[in-house]
């Protein structure tokens, strides 16, 4: 956390979900245990690319994490297989 308007500015912790309320904010489990809902301004985390794509699309870019990810990928694999 690097905002210091937040009381846990200086600590760190694991991304658990993001989600937008409109803006990104993120679930953080931090290394104490908590779990605490903060907005992605008050982190370090790189900006979401929210402009607009070559095909003309706006809109969020979708954020997974690694083992949402590596789902996914399984998910396509067994498909081709089918």
């Amino acid at each position: 956390m690097i905002s210091e308007d937040c009381g846990y500015c200086g600590q760190s912790g694991r991304i658990r979900r993001v989600f937008w309320r409109p803006d990104p904010w993120v679930l953080i489990r931090f290394h104490n245990g908590l779990l605490q809902a903060v907005p992605w301004v008050w982190t370090n985390l790189p900006q979401p690319e929210t402009s607009v794509s070559d095909e003309g699309r706006t809109g969020s870019a979708a954020l997974l994490s690694a083992v949402a990810l590596l789902d996914l990928v399984r998910l396509l694999h067994r498909g081709e297989e089918a």
